[in-house]
């Protein structure tokens, strides 16, 4: 939950990256730290990092903050969104839009064939397009919008690049493979255009993170500035969001533990020096198309060599958490706090980042679901059944259930078709197994009337 949005007077020194004059401004500001990024790293108050005997004077101590006890746990891309422009064939055209027929039938067995291999990714094939695309593919790592063959405008695929195979590959290597993937659906006419890219930075500090002034110690380009309290606890801020750039700076621990269920974070921060007590930070700029284009970064090939410094821009120019002087109006004087200086610096470090050893293109659901959550028809069963021996409790529930799925079926191997039935739409859902295509016919025309009534083309 968030507080209302505040609209603070001063936050918005310079304007949108939409405008012309800042775009230039921003193209040549990134152009400038573009050549050697580590020796040009400079905090926008002009001192290099650590350097706090040169902080400006203020009537105000700067708040609890022990340099020494913050740590950088890992930095990169977490999220990337590129556009393929191309055609798709005629081939691949016809052969998906077969499948996502077979996804809207009622029948479940129709539906589990609703998958496609393709360079060793099992897809499944949604049974409704995206926005103008047609067609929607997913595994773990890849979620594809594709556009059919007849499309004029549309890029040939729009792919989501999943945070955990970017954690495990890299983008040049999750690329290259995402490319294979994309080069088979049709011609690609050009390399790919980056849509979106979000970069992070995790880090523990000694830090009150809800400690800042909102309207004071935050300098930035938006007016939008929100604070977030969670289960309880204060869990970040947020600026410009809906903007072309969008900031957040939260407890990611809390959102592993609540939300997004990444455990695997905590062994790559452990291997870092985390404690596994320490909350840690992430603090993460979402860029979008409109402001990487401003800053003539349209192609992943612009983006790769220029990360830190668009991470220096959007630290330095974009937002800034400061130590205000009370006896000057000039927020661009105002040195950065401590804590900003270590933020702004880093994607400027040598250290390569841990990556995460495995990783499985399937999406299977948590062990606490299937363990805890899965037990919950088998422990309703025995409590009904006054029953308490798990071991009998197992036995009954099974008996009981294959003789409710004969009658209920009218078949004496009911309860064996049912399973099979589910197990072969969970292949398709979790990406495990390629089920046979022994799908029966299906009718175009209710097929065509569902696609007008869910607008799905």
């Amino acid at each position: 939950m968030s507080k209302p949005k505040n609209q603070p007077s001063d936050m918005s020194e310079g304007v949108s990256l939409t405008s012309p004059s800042p775009a230039t401004h921003e193209r040549a500001a990134l152009a400038n730290d573009g050549g050697d990024a580590r020796g040009s790293a400079r905090t926008a108050g002009g001192s290099k990092r650590g350097d706090f005997q040169g902080a400006p004077p203020t009537n105000r101590a700067p708040l609890n903050y022990i340099h020494e006890e913050t740590q950088l746990l890992r930095f990169g891309v977490d999220s990337l969104y590129l556009s393929y422009p191309g055609v798709m064939s005629d081939e691949w055209d016809q052969k998906l839009a077969r499948l996502k027929t077979l996804a809207q039938q009622e029948e479940e067995v129709a539906q589990a064939v609703a998958q496609i291999s393709i360079c060793d990714h099992l897809f499944e094939v949604r049974d409704r397009g995206a926005g103008r695309f047609s067609y929607v593919l997913v595994d773990n790592a890849f979620r594809i919008q594709a556009s059919n063959a007849r499309s004029k405008s549309l890029p040939l695929a729009y792919v989501q690049i999943s945070s955990e195979y970017l954690t495990h590959a890299g983008i040049e290597q999750a690329e290259t493979a995402l490319r294979y993937v994309v080069n088979t659906l049709g011609l690609v006419s050009e390399p790919a255009n980056v849509s979106r890219v979000d970069l992070f930075a995790d880090f523990s500090a000694s830090c009150e993170m809800d400690a800042f002034e909102p309207l004071r110690d935050w300098v930035t380009r938006v007016e939008s500035l929100s604070l977030h309290y969670s289960y309880g606890l204060f869990s970040g801020w947020s600026f410009g969001s809906g903007g072309d750039i969008v900031a957040r700076l939260y407890n990611k621990t809390l959102e592993i533990e609540k939300k997004s269920k990444k455990f695997y974070l905590h062994d790559l921060w452990q291997q870092q020096g985390w404690d596994g007590n320490c909350p840690v930070w992430r603090m993460e700029f979402e860029a979008k198309r409109n402001a990487l284009v401003s800053l003539n970064l349209p192609k992943l090939s612009d983006l790769l060599p220029n990360l830190a410094a668009l991470w220096r821009y959007l630290t330095e120019k974009w937002l800034r958490l400061t130590i205000p002087i009370e006896t000057d109006s000039n927020r661009t004087r105002w040195g950065n706090h401590p804590l900003w200086d270590f933020i702004t610096e880093a994607f400027d470090t040598e250290t390569e980042t841990p990556k995460l050893e495995r990783f499985y293109p399937t999406r299977l659901p948590q062990d606490e679901r299937l363990f805890v959550h899965g037990l919950g028809g088998l422990t309703s069963f025995m409590a009904s059944r006054g029953i308490e021996d798990m071991g009998e409790g197992i036995g009954e529930y099974f008996h009981q259930a294959k003789e409710y799925h004969a009658v209920r079926s009218g078949k004496h191997n009911g309860i064996e078709r049912y399973v099979g039935k589910k197990v072969k739409g969970k292949n398709r859902r979790f990406n495990t197994v390629q089920n046979p295509d022994g799908a029966p016919p299906f009718d175009e025309a209710a097929s065509a009337a569902y696609r007008k009534a869910s607008n799905g083309e």
